[in-house]
């Protein structure tokens, strides 16, 4: 084994905002970073009193770093706010492509008019955890790809309808990596469900009533919390 092979097989351990981290040096010079830099140049390096080399960052998410180190690629939290968190420990070691990947999350999640998600678990804490109706759209994950008729329709139909009613209504956008059917679009009204699967334009009418229909349901809660109020 060659003195360059010998030095990226040694184990270290890492001492993160005290939580202490066992790898290996291949693993910490996989990819261009703050790390690799360390651990193959001359810098001096900060050790705790066991020795241990010191990274003064908060070692929640540094386990979500080495997975990428060593995979190059993560699954990155569900929630915005944690990803937010891991971009920033991203932009501290360096790590272009896990910066890329965060901030093209935070890009195609965040709406001032709808949450997305991707699995109808997640939309089903929306659902239940509101007294407004909800519209509830299943899409693909990635439709600039797919070249969907449908799916172009419903995302616009989705967005224009969210952007006029979020006020008054819940809109949930869920996307689906392996979502390959005809768009699903739900809605929950206050004393029953409607389903309906979208094909494209010539399903617009169907959409248009379906959505009469829940703006009936919205102005039936506004007189109830009215008279409740009276």
């Amino acid at each position: 084994m060659t003195v360059a092979a010998d030095h990226c097989s040694k184990i270290v351990k890492l001492d993160v905002g005290g939580k202490i981290f066992k790898t290996s040096i291949s693993t910490l010079t996989k990819h261009d970073s703050m790390l690799k830099t360390m651990f193959l140049t001359r810098i001096p390096v900060v050790k705790d009193e066991d020795g241990c080399i010191f990274i003064d960052r908060d070692s929640q998410h540094f386990r979500l770093i080495l997975n990428f180190l060593r995979d190059g690629e993560m699954a990155l939290p569900d929630s915005d706010r944690e990803v937010k968190e891991v971009l920033a420990e991203a932009k501290f070691f360096l790590l272009d492509p896990l910066i890329e990947l965060c901030e093209e999350r935070l890009e195609t999640s965040f709406s001032p008019y709808y949450r997305v998600v991707s699995t109808v678990l997640e939309a089903r804490k929306y659902i239940f955890a509101t007294d407004k109706p909800v519209v509830v759209l299943r899409l693909p994950a990635h439709i600039a790809t797919n070249g969907s008729q449908c799916y172009y329709f419903s995302e616009s139909k989705f967005r224009s309808y969210a952007e006029q009613h979020y006020k008054s209504v819940i809109f949930v956008l869920i996307t689906e990596p392996e979502f390959h059917e005809d768009c699903s679009w739900t809605f929950f009204l206050k004393t029953k469900k409607l389903t309906a699967r979208i094909k494209g334009p010539m399903d617009d009418n169907l959409l248009e009533d379906l959505f009469r229909e829940l703006l009936i349901d919205v102005a039936g809660r506004k007189r109830t919390d009215s008279q409740q109020s009276e």
